[in-house]
């Protein structure tokens, strides 16, 4: 439902597509689930996405088992592998780091290429761009770069 929901789709089964141009890339990817305005629009082959939010994971291309839950949640994701993202910003710029968890308005929006971090609150991680495995409980603890 929504214009361009789903437009390109050639064989990916098991879509969900609500909102304009919500998967509006995708081609093969299958089970994912796209709720809001241009969400998952650049999904072609990546599998198994959650996003709920204007633009939320808008640039995964082949990026899988990711959840997105909020306005630009995960919004730069290309590649990266389950993630989770809850909260306006949150994971925003992460392109390629997989195993994240970010829970928080602008949760963890610098990391890139970090993998495995947990960020809770609200700017939680703010600082975490590339590392791994960094912990950061409480709105504004910056964490590690």
């Amino acid at each position: 439902m929504g214009a361009a929901a789903l437009l390109h789709n050639i064989t990916g089964g098991n879509n969900t597509a609500n909102g304009t141009a919500a998967l509006f890339s995708n081609t093969a990817g299958a089970n994912n689930t796209a709720n809001g305005f241009e969400a998952l629009s650049s999904n072609t082959t990546g599998d198994r996405n959650t996003a709920t939010g204007a633009i939320a994971l808008f640039d995964n291309t082949t990026g899988g088992n990711n959840t997105a839950d909020g306005f630009q949640a995960l919004n730069f994701n290309t590649t990266g592998l389950q993630n989770t993202a809850a909260g306006t910003s949150a994971l925003l710029f992460n392109t390629l780091g997989g195993s994240n968890t970010a829970s928080g308005a602008s949760a963890l929006p610098n990391n890139t290429t970090g993998n495995n971090n947990t960020a809770l609150g609200l700017e939680a991680g703010f600082n975490v761009t590339t590392a791994n495995n960094v912990i950061c409980l409480g709105a504004n603890v910056p964490g590690e770069k």
